[in-house]
């Protein structure tokens, strides 16, 4: 029991530490591509990890088998998820360019609140007094690192708390729809969906592009941490250890993405952003810690 914790707290690390480089290697990518098409290649580096996926993690403990007959049961989740997905990788790529990892972090955090809120709406959840002070530590945070900021900074912000929105609404699909599928199913089917999604709008909207060498490798190394092995890792984590442990230290991520972006850009935000951030992280501790499954 206590050897399966302890694993449980190392994918949860594990996820953390992806994510976190995820963010490194897609502020590393030339803006000279568009924004969908990042988004595409990033999903298909998640595929082919993917497909190749037996190499790699099997000897982790994860399994991928899932009978032939059962797989009608993933298509409303394998549609639904890719769309919203598409939306808010995008949004995710808008943003790392103009406001930089650190702040991108901290504003995807949001994702936490709007989850709580879609979950109050749509999962009839109660909302605590506790979870409220939660919401309120988030916004002032997001209020400061979008203080004094220029109209394309704000832009910026903009469009990380889309995608944390969009990201958001993943998250009630998936706990909606699929809470008794195989997880890792899931993630693999939702990056397949992407890039088929991805290929055929590219090519209708004419904005397929061929990225260099560097930018490839940037992108596939990107996808591959964050869409795949930063979700498979997630999913493992809540098999070992209970859910309210798992999430409760995703905050994590936004600490080494600070450190990873002070290491490889020698950048660090400001006083402001970094009071922001620390107040994101608290209200979103507060909501994950004291999120209940409070369903009326």
């Amino acid at each position: 029991m206590k050897n399966k914790i302890l694993l449980g707290y190392f994918f949860i690390i594990g996820t953390a530490f992806f994510t976190a480089f995820s963010y490194i290697f897609g502020k590393k990518i030339s803006d000279s591509l568009y924004p969908e098409t990042v988004a595409f290649y990033w999903f298909f580096g998640a595929f082919l990890v993917a497909v190749f996926k037996r190499f790699f993690f099997t000897a982790l403990g994860f399994k991928f088998k899932v009978p032939l007959s059962d797989l009608g049961k993933y298509k409303k989740i394998m549609i639904l998820s890719s769309i919203v997905t598409v939306f808010g990788a995008a949004s995710w790529v808008i943003a790392l360019r103009i406001i930089g990892p650190p702040a991108t972090s901290f504003l995807m955090k949001f994702q936490v609140l709007f989850a709580v809120i879609l979950g109050v709406f749509f999962l009839k959840e109660r909302l605590s007094k506790t979870e409220v002070l939660g919401i309120f530590l988030t916004i002032i945070g997001g209020s400061l690192i979008t203080f004094n900021n220029t109209r394309i900074e704000l832009i910026g912000s903009f469009y990380a708390i889309s995608a944390a929105f969009f990201y958001s609404i993943l998250f009630i699909i998936v706990k909606k729809t699929a809470s008794d599928l195989n997880m890792i199913m899931v993630a693999t089917l939702r990056s397949t969906g992407v890039v088929i999604i991805g290929f055929f709008y590219l090519i209708i909207f004419n904005k397929f592009q061929i990225p260099n060498l560097n930018d490839f490798i940037m992108i596939l190394l990107g996808g591959t941490c964050g869409a795949f092995i930063g979700k498979a890792f997630q999913f493992q984590a809540i098999k070992l250890v209970d859910v309210s442990r798992t999430t409760a230290i995703t905050p994590l991520e936004a600490v080494f993405v600070v450190y990873l972006s002070y290491i490889y850009f020698d950048t660090i935000p400001d006083y402001f952003k970094l009071a922001g951030g620390f107040l994101i992280i608290a209200g979103v501790f507060i909501l994950l810690l004291f999120r209940k499954d409070n369903i009326n």
